[in-house]
């Protein structure tokens, strides 16, 4: 390949020693980002409130001979989420990228089935649980006057879907809390964007056939599709967005 193209797609889309966060990079959507991005060069904080899954994806990624360190955090836990936060600044003295992949299904509930504790556990993990980090990473991006936050939602909050109503409520609460997050710290170089992904062939999305999708796209998304689209938002390829909604979906749902 001629070198000038390898120096052009370096600078674009090189994360090189970016310290980044991940969670939910235990599996699937959350797992691939964090290879993506240390492949690009990231030192790669993953994330899990599943210890050995996280594990096993900074094991995956330390083979390679790339960085990363796996953290068992619960994100609907802010004094977990502070103490990790202290933890990579005392090691590191920065963190440049947070990706918000952690979240939970609903189970395929109807309206009538989702009592108020049910709908406040999805808020919980899926809105507060992206706030609570974003919260905790901002006095950091702030004195540094550089940040890149990308939240994970889906195509449910942009399109609806048949059960769930707190899973597109939660989801929807993120697209919005990130568009007003772009406008307030616009001036501060921290660019706020978010992924909302389609059906993809993650562990938590084989609550449901696939069998019905396939009859109207051609294939399901993989965990790399969205990994790709995050890794755009993350990079500086990406430094003229903020506040967009980006929707790897096959062309399910079109904006």
């Amino acid at each position: 390949m001629d070198q000038r193209i390898v120096q052009n797609i370096y600078h674009l889309f090189k994360l090189e020693d970016r310290v980044a966060i991940v969670t939910g990079a235990g599996n699937g959507i959350g797992k691939a980002t964090a290879r993506m991005m240390a492949g690009l060069g990231a030192i790669v904080i993953a994330c899990d409130i599943e210890e050995d899954s996280v594990t096993a994806t900074v094991d995956e990624i330390l083979a390679e001979g790339l960085k990363a360190q796996a953290y068992d955090c619960d994100i609907t836990k802010p004094e977990q989420i502070r103490e990790l936060i202290k933890q990579v600044l005392e090691k590191y003295g920065t963190i440049d990228i947070l990706v918000n992949n952690g979240a939970t299904l609903g189970g395929g509930k109807k309206v009538e089935e989702v009592d108020e504790e049910e709908f406040d556990r999805l808020i919980k993990v899926n809105l507060k649980g992206v706030y609570n980090f974003i919260a905790a990473v901002l006095p950091t991006m702030r004195a540094q006057k550089y940040g890149k936050i990308v939240s994970v939602s889906s195509v449910a909050a942009l399109a609806g879907d048949f059960t769930d109503i707190h899973y597109s409520a939660a989801k929807g609460g993120v697209i919005a809390m990130s568009k007003t997050l772009a406008r307030e710290l616009a001036l501060e170089k921290i660019n706020v964007n978010v992924v909302a992904p389609g059906l993809t062939n993650t562990r938590m999305a084989h609550e449901w056939e696939f069998g019905p999708a396939l009859e109207r796209f051609y294939r399901i998304g993989e965990p790399e599709d969205v990994a790709a689209a995050i890794c755009f938002l993350a990079s500086e390829a990406a430094g003229y967005f903020s506040g967009q909604v980006i929707s790897p979906n096959g062309g399910e749902y079109m904006l």
